[in-house]
């Protein structure tokens, strides 16, 4: 390129005025792209050492954590042949804490759709008998012995079916609650019938809402589960409720199905 551009200034010296000033316009503008082809160049192998200082600086910190885990490994091991646990044990207790982390993730995440209704008041969140329970007061979703869902009580229940859904491939429980004040009426002989009933009709209006039937069901407890004490009007008003529980995901129990199946070991 620098020969070429030799030659064609020698040419321009020995040429008349108009011919030679096209030549050295030429010239300029060939050695204005030179220079931005080489500007250009220097960028592009900046860029390239750069990335490979990145890339390299990556492995490293790769390997630096794949060496802390095998090491942390190894102690782990150590302790289990200290306290006399064997590599099967130990693989057993490694596959219950991965599950119970993930089912902490999965409530962490419903809590966290559900937490812009546990502010407005129109649920209660909390933990009970080892699973995650949304409770609902039933002055929200419907009047006094009826079963017939409250305007109030459709969208509390529509943000709520919103939120559930994003939980997948689990199943809920719809519970539904009464204080302990004996009902008798022609359609509900006792809080039994009056508590299934609601259950029925929100697990119905929620798979209107998309929650997959799959993956929902109903149940009455009566005035047989209280939360508080029902010899006050305000104890009573919280054991008159709605609880929609999420079931949790246990999976296989060891030696389960050979128990059932009669195959366990005889002693």
């Amino acid at each position: 390129m620098r020969r070429a551009l030799f030659a064609v200034l020698t040419v321009a010296l020995l040429l008349p005025g108009c011919k030679r000033k096209e030549l050295e316009a030429a010239l300029e503008e060939a050695n204005n792209k030179l220079a931005a082809t080489q500007k250009d160049l220097d960028a592009e192998r900046s860029k390239n050492k750069q990335l490979q200082d990145e890339n390299q600086t990556l492995k490293q910190k790769i390997a630096q954590l794949e060496a802390e885990m095998k090491e942390l490994e190894s102690q782990i091991d150590d302790l289990a042949r200290k306290a006399g646990i064997t590599q099967a044990e130990l693989e057993e207790l490694r596959k219950e804490k991965a599950k119970r982390l993930a089912e902490l993730q999965v409530y962490k995440d419903l809590f966290g759709q559900l937490k812009k209704l546990v502010d407005a008041g129109t649920i209660q969140v909390e933990f009970r008998k080892g699973m995650l329970v949304v409770k609902l007061s039933s002055a929200i979703l419907f009047d006094s012995g009826k079963t017939e869902l409250k305007e109030e009580g459709q969208q509390a229940l529509a943000d709520l079916s919103a939120a559930l859904k994003t939980v997948g491939d689990r199943d809920f429980l719809v519970s539904g609650h009464t204080d302990n004040v004996p009902i008798k009426t022609a359609r509900f002989k006792s809080n039994w019938e009056l508590s299934t009933a609601r259950a029925v009709e929100v697990v119905k209006f929620m798979i209107e809402q998309g929650m997959s039937p799959v993956h929902i069901g109903a149940a009455g407890f009566g005035e047989n589960d209280p939360v508080s004490d029902n010899s006050t009007e305000e104890g009573r008003a919280h054991n008159r409720r709605i609880e929609v529980v999420l079931l949790p995901k246990l999976g296989d129990i060891p030696g389960m199905k050979e128990m059932l199946m009669g195959g366990g070991k005889k002693s």
